[in-house]
């Protein structure tokens, strides 16, 4: 049971009406995470804002992100994470077979050189000891500005992890459509 009421049914300010009704438009009833967010519009309206930019506004493919976030989700044992990106993840155009090799990444040839360091950015930000040589990497394989997209795309969902965690936001009826998020492996 969430920590904090979701806001339910007609957003009750301005600011809340106008984040839901960009769910609304897109088919979709507003996510848990974002009703509990709600509890304080401003800060739904920023966050919000900020996950559509990472979601739709970043150059670096979508593919790419959702396996960045999925590794997250199971860095944190993030369930409501790990439900909502694996579907976008599938969507994006990441196989099962990458979604299964994700704790190997590093080893696995399901994964070409720009996803293993990607994949090891995000393992390194949720270890907080991201490496010269990580960022070297990735500024030789995407550039400088993709390497600030992918920085700031892992800091952000590991922040999502936590506040789900913080609010024990519980995943939407009918939205578990995947296996359980698997348990971190020790690095």
């Amino acid at each position: 049971m969430s920590r904090l009421p979701h806001v339910e049914g007609n957003a009750p300010d301005p600011i809340t009406a106008e984040v839901f009704a960009i769910s609304l438009r897109e088919g979709r009833e507003p996510i848990a995470l974002y009703r509990v967010l709600a509890n304080n519009p401003v800060m739904l309206r920023s966050y919000a804002q900020l996950a559509r930019t990472l979601r739709y506004d970043a150059q670096t493919p979508r593919a790419l992100r959702e396996l960045m976030i999925l590794r997250i989700a199971q860095l944190c044992g993030s369930e409501y994470e790990w439900q909502h990106h694996r579907k976008m993840a599938f969507e994006a155009g990441v196989r099962d077979a990458q979604v299964a090799a994700l704790r190997d990444a590093a080893t696995s040839p399901e994964f070409d050189e720009v996803e293993r360091a990607a994949i090891r950015l995000a393992e390194e930000q949720h270890e907080l000891r991201v490496t010269a040589d990580t960022i070297a990497d990735l500024r030789r394989l995407i550039g400088d500005a993709a390497t600030v997209e992918l920085t700031l795309l892992a800091g952000v969902y590991e922040a999502v992890a936590r506040m789900l965690q913080a609010f024990a936001v519980e995943v939407e009826p009918g939205q578990t459509l995947y296996a359980p998020v698997a348990t971190p492996s020790p690095r």
